[in-house]
């Protein structure tokens, strides 16, 4: 046999070997793929052909058979949710090629929920699954998009008067403050200098981030988020562009009050602490008023501990502002599920029990200097309020 008959049927072999094993997916998986950078060269009637070895792929993880344990602390929900999460995010996720090797949906969603509660690089998450950098990077985009498609099913105001009631009870078991529907603070999430305004983002210590309205219940259950304001914007500016603002201020505003800190002006629902005490009945107020406002702190602090990628010692989100914001919602999402499910590992227990606040990066998030308490019919109106409220339940 002529060497070029030999070279000619070793070309045929290798493509058969490429057809049997199956091409690469080439929008989730191409990447993957680890090919010999030197490849051979065959000469046939003065063409060249190079001749490619078989791909090999990463072996994936199969997380069925991941204990409970071991699937709440890799991805802080257990077995339930995540399989729940799959067949609610299925539609969204499922590749729409028929080639192999696509990436399954659940797959898709064990490397965003990786992602989230390490905070790690995404080749590390990745590695875990028997996924490329660029595979989990792509997933954390899709399983973050298809979330909030789905986030008034998660997070969503207490509209019933049944919802309100047992909230309002809840918060004054804790220290008799009445008529409370929430604990209202902003917390800032760490990222890359933005291509566009950069000034605009950098916040209380001079890093650039994203400052996040949340809204808690007594129980820690997330049901308002404001996501879309740079980190140099202070927290009342953003309550007053946000949604929840024009609702309490509306003809149909609920029936009770949110706790905010000194960094808010006070409104007739929005209760503030007394910067001057003058009165033991003041103080009693301000005790109370502490004491069932550290709900969203705690809140804050467990949601930075159970998803570390909002956490500032994880180092900063490597995607724009906009993503930032829609991750930040996901994690507000996936904390109620949590929370819902009662799931606490070790580590959430360790910032539960420190009553962490805001994660490692507490002192960005430190109030801005108090509101001036400027004559305006409206806080006029919430002075009367907080003023009939310390007679009646602190005298």
């Amino acid at each position: 046999m002529s060497i070029l008959s030999a070279a000619t049927q070793l070309v045929a072999v290798q493509l058969n070997l490429i057809v049997e094993q199956g091409g690469v997916e080439g929008e989730e998986e191409g990447e993957e793929a680890m090919e010999d950078a030197a490849r051979p060269h065959v000469h046939q009637e003065g063409t060249h052909r190079r001749l490619r070895r078989p791909r090999v792929f990463k072996p994936r993880t199969n997380f069925l058979d991941m204990s409970d344990q071991e699937m709440l602390k890799r991805f802080r929900l257990d077995r339930a949710a995540i399989l729940e999460l799959g067949d609610i995010l299925k539609g969204d996720l499922e590749s729409r090629t028929r080639r192999c090797h696509a990436v399954p949906h659940h797959l898709k969603i064990l490397g965003a929920l990786s992602f989230y509660a390490n905070g790690s690089f995404q080749r590390l998450s990745g590695d875990r699954l028997g996924l490329s950098q660029s595979t989990i990077s792509r997933a954390v985009c899709q399983v973050t998009d298809a979330l909030v498609k789905k986030v008034t099913d998660y997070i969503s105001l207490p509209l019933t008067s049944q919802q309100q009631l047992k909230i309002q009870k809840e918060f004054c078991d804790i220290a008799g403050f009445p008529r409370v529907l929430g604990a209202i603070d902003c917390t800032h999430v760490a990222i890359r200098a933005p291509s566009q305004d950069a000034d605009l983002y950098i916040g209380h210590k001079k890093s650039h981030s994203v400052n996040m309205q949340v809204i808690c219940d007594a129980s820690g259950i997330i049901w308002n988020v404001c996501a879309k304001f740079p980190g140099s914007f202070q927290d009342s500016y953003i309550l007053s562009k946000s949604s929840i603002y024009k609702i309490f201020e509306g003809n149909d505003a609920p029936d009770g009050i949110l706790l905010g800190d000194a960094s808010y002006s006070i409104k007739p629902w929005l209760m503030t602490p007394i910067a001057n005490l003058r009165t033991q009945a003041e103080q009693k107020y301000n005790e109370a008023h502490s004491s069932t406002w550290k709900v969203i702190k705690r809140t804050l602090g467990l949601l930075k501990t159970r998803f570390c990628c909002l956490d500032k010692s994880k180092g900063v989100l490597q995607y724009n502002p906009e993503m930032v914001c829609k991750i930040f919602v996901a994690c507000c999402m996936l904390h109620n599920i949590a929370v819902r499910r009662r799931l606490i590992n070790d580590q959430d227990q360790d910032g539960i029990h420190a009553e962490k606040e805001e994660g490692s990066d507490s002192q960005e998030d430190a109030p801005d200097p108090p509101v001036s308490e400027l004559n305006t019919e409206c806080e006029q109106d919430g002075y009367k309020v907080r003023n009939q409220l310390i007679d009646k339940c602190y005298s």
